[in-house]
């Protein structure tokens, strides 16, 4: 177990690693990324990314040398860093110059519009996650999701500068009618991200169904040595290419952040499943929490999902690391992860009750 823990490590560091100078072949291919992006827009783009991963797993896995994973799905041209955030941005500038009617549309195809110059500012964008992925990469190695931080980051920079107040647009104004509900956190609030995964409840249940699912699937991939290399992605992909219903319409959850935290979960724990479990609970709830901080106030798509596995791996990477937590051994080495899962149950029941009680008297007819 753990040289399959070993050998997965090895894969990351392998993945995400930069060059230690900038590649200016990387950039032109960043460039059209963006633009790529762009045309097919977001969310296209980035369930291309789960398809294509998975055939780079499979080609992995039947003893293919080629770096398929970190130069295709994860590389300079289909990355979400790349070409997700070169549709996030595009879309925001379309919005900007009156070409389209929402400036967080992932959907649309952005070629639709006939207006070639929102897919040059997406390959502009493109360019610049290229540079922040490297950047970050230098700074923060093995402490952060280096990916997932860029798509953050950069659509924060494009919220900025194509919205209308500046760095207020960072988080955005808090509508008065929002404020009459409790303000942008209350669970009344009409403001969400994922209406139907909106409570303490919701989340809890998808995170570990999800984070559990992702946790048993990395464990049982980690004890072949053929596997364990990836075993770290196959949640993830799978989740992002499951986005294909959300695509055509159909309301499921969004699991990739759960997958991918579950799955940061076991690596850094050395195969706790407990730490999967919870890494996916937290992530649910990170999601939401950074989808009413920075996304839902705002006319410019900042991926809740991106963010929420850029702030969780940060956790998990960075700041656990440095209690010890991962130290522990033998039933203490559950007691923690147990502990952050029972929590999210216990505030599930309490919110859930708390609810409960308001609708009834709010809707006790008055004598």
């Amino acid at each position: 177990m753990i040289d399959s823990i070993r050998l997965a490590a090895h894969s990351i560091k392998k993945i995400t690693e930069g060059s230690t100078y900038m590649d200016l072949i990387a950039l032109l291919a960043a460039f059209c990324g963006g633009a790529f992006g762009a045309a097919f827009g977001g969310l296209t783009a980035f369930i291309i990314v789960g398809i294509v991963g998975i055939g780079g797993v499979a080609a992995g896995m039947s003893g293919a040398t080629f770096n398929w994973l970190g130069l295709i799905p994860f590389g300079s041209f289909y990355g979400p860093h790349i070409a997700f955030a070169g549709g996030v941005g595009a879309a925001a500038f379309a919005k900007k110059m009156g070409y389209l009617k929402a400036g967080n549309d992932i959907f649309t195809a952005l070629v639709s519009l006939k207006q070639p110059i929102v897919l040059v500012v997406g390959g502009f964008v493109g360019v610049l996650g290229y540079i922040l992925n490297f950047s970050f990469n230098a700074v923060f190695p093995g402490k952060v999701d280096t990916v997932a931080l860029t798509v953050f980051v950069s659509a924060i920079i494009v919220k900025v500068i194509f919205g209308n107040h500046g760095l207020g647009d960072i988080f955005g104004e808090t509508p008065a009618e929002i404020k009459k509900l409790g303000g942008r956190f209350s669970i009344y609030s009409t403001g969400v991200w994922i209406p139907y995964v909106n409570t303490a409840a919701e989340k809890t249940v998808i995170g570990i169904a999800a984070g559990g699912g992702a946790a048993w699937l990395t464990y049982v991939m980690m004890q072949d040595p053929a596997a364990a290399p990836y075993a770290i992605y196959i949640p993830f992909l799978l989740s992002v290419t499951s986005l294909i219903w959300l695509q055509i319409g159909v309301s499921i959850p969004v699991t990739h952040h759960i997958s991918l935290c579950a799955s940061y979960g076991m690596l850094i724990s050395g195969g706790n499943l407990a730490w999967g479990l919870a890494g996916g609970v937290i992530a649910a709830f990170m999601g939401d929490l950074v989808a009413k901080l920075f996304h839902i106030y705002g006319d410019c798509w900042v991926d809740p999902p991106a963010t929420g596995i850029a702030f969780t791996s940060a956790i998990l990477f960075g700041i656990l690391p440095l209690t010890g937590v991962f130290s522990l051994t033998g039933a203490s080495s559950y007691i923690v992860p147990a502990g952050i899962v029972a929590a999210a149950i216990l505030y599930s029941i309490v919110q859930s009750a708390a609810m409960k009680s308001k609708k009834q008297v709010e809707y006790v007819p008055v004598p």
